[in-house]
Parts: C-alpha cells; structure tokens; sequence
C-alpha cells in the first residue's frame, strides 16, 4: 500500500500516454511485486510470520501474553552459589530480567529429528550434515545435529516455519513464572540429557525422551540433549549495562544447553553463542509457526 500511495501522483499524469508508456508501468509492477514476494523469504527473522499459518500436529500453542525473560541479580547470585561458580560474569548477558509480551505462535514440541531430516533430504536433495554417518548420532530418533545455522533456517523454511527468536524460545522453555529450568526451579540431572552418568545417556538421546523434563507447555528437550538455533545475533538485552566484546553481528544465540553441557546451562535463561557456519555434535534446532 505505501508504494501504491507513494507513487500515485508520479505515475498518473503518464501511465495511459503511450505504449510505451503502458509497457513501463506493467514492468515496474511486476518488479515491485517480484521483491515484494522474495522479501517474504529473506531469511532476517525475529518476528516475521511464516509462509503457511497451518501447525501440523508436531507443535505446541504458545498462548499470547507477557512473560519474564532474563535473570534478575537475585538469580545470578543464586547461580554462583548453586553452582559454585568462579565469576558473576559469566551470566551478566542474562540481564536485565525484563518482562516481555508476544503474541500467540506454535513451537516444535520435539526438536528436529534425523528422521524428520532425512525426509527433507529426499524432497530437495540436500546433502546429509556433518556427523550423519557417526553412530553415536544418527539414529532415527535422535535429534540431527552437526547442521550450521543456514541448513537449520532452510529446513524451517522448506517446513512452512522458521527459526525461534531468543523470546519464542525462552517463553516456551519456562512459562510465565520464571521457571529457572523447564520443569522448576531446583536443578535434577536425572530430567535432561546433560553431561554425566545421572541421565543414562552418554551422547544425544532420542527426542522426547525425558517426559519429567517437559516445560510448562509440554515442549520437550528444552534443556540438555542438544543446542538450539534461534534467529538472533548475539546481542545485549534492552536497558543491558553489561559490556561483551563478542556481542554484535557474528554470532547467533543457541539455547538449552546439550549432553555436553553443565547443569547451570541448561537452565532456560542461559544464552550459548555459535559461528553461523559451525557444524556441531552438540547443536540441533527446532523451528515455531506465527499464524
């Protein structure tokens, strides 16, 4: 509409003058229209709605409304003492907790799955990722990993969704009271796929496998099992008096924490960071729809 409205006065003294005239005007609107169209899938997501509004049943309703996002210094101190941890400022890119409202959108219950990968593969042609053929890994049921986050985008895309900002992904992961960890505020190994002997598995479980683990929504794997893609360069939060020379445009947030990773990252809250191009045994993804 604004380019319409925009180019009214321009184009009305001249658009029926002559055929060539006529020619001009038909050319520049197709063009107008073709950008407008490959703007739709220019992959700079945050907030942009997805190419169908259709969830399939794999997916979870996240109702719209506010949530708190972040960790307050109340956390952090909580963390340090929780954990044991060396410095503060290992968490100060959490801060400032802060309350945030999104509208509804649906979410991946299980992250991606090799099997789910593979038919994907078949429908395009796409070349199997890094660690397809490692048999700590590949089982049908495991979540596909080794996927950079170009591949993970295209696989949303091609799904009808995308990529979950930072928000998306940590509403679903703790709700709307500030869980500190999918199922609560207390730590327990034995409800994620996280480094030890506690959770039984040694490298990535099958998807869905702790039903204890689960969010306040039923999203599963939120913490431990692998990584996840999300849209997001790593960045400060709004109002953020905290200083990091990583923040920028080079890398993206992953979330989660993975079978790889300490309890204290796996709380909902951590922020892990990824090169776009990193191809990981330790980061998967899972896409969300906005209708």
């Amino acid at each position: 509409m604004f380019l319409v409205r925009g180019h009214d006065s321009f184009w009305k003294p001249i658009a029926f003058r002559t055929k060539r005239g006529i020619v001009w005007l038909v050319f520049i609107t197709i063009l107008l229209w073709t950008v407008s169209a490959w703007g739709g899938l220019v992959p700079g997501f945050s907030g942009k709605k997805s190419m169908t509004s259709q969830p399939d049943a794999g997916m979870i309703l996240i109702a719209e409304g506010p949530f708190m996002m972040g960790s307050s210094r109340e956390d952090i101190e909580w963390i340090v003492r929780t954990f044991h941890s060396a410095s503060r400022e290992w968490y100060q890119d959490e801060t400032p907790a802060q309350e945030i409202y999104l509208n509804k959108y649906y979410i991946d219950r299980l992250e991606v799955s090799n099997s789910k990968y593979k038919q994907y593969m078949q429908a395009t042609g796409k070349n199997a990722p890094k660690y397809w053929d490692n048999s700590r890994f590949n089982k049908p049921d495991q979540p596909v990993v080794g996927v950079n986050f170009q591949e993970a985008m295209e696989y949303c895309l091609w799904a009808g969704k995308r990529l979950p900002s930072e928000a998306e992904w940590e509403k679903a992961a703790r709700g709307e009271d500030s869980r500190r960890f999918p199922w609560g505020n207390e730590p327990d190994p034995t409800r994620a796929n996280v480094l030890g002997l506690k959770d039984q598995h040694r490298y990535t479980s099958s998807t869905g496998n702790y039903l204890k683990g689960k969010s306040p929504y039923g999203v599963m794997d939120m913490a431990g099992n692998v990584w996840e893609w999300t849209s997001a360069w790593y960045q400060p939060y709004q109002n953020s008096k905290h200083e990091n020379e990583m923040f920028g445009q080079t890398l993206k947030v992953v979330r989660g924490g993975s079978w790889n990773s300490n309890m204290d990252l796996a709380r909902t809250a951590v922020r892990g960071k990824a090169l776009p191009k990193q191809q990981q045994s330790y980061i998967g993804f899972r896409c969300v729809l906005q209708p």
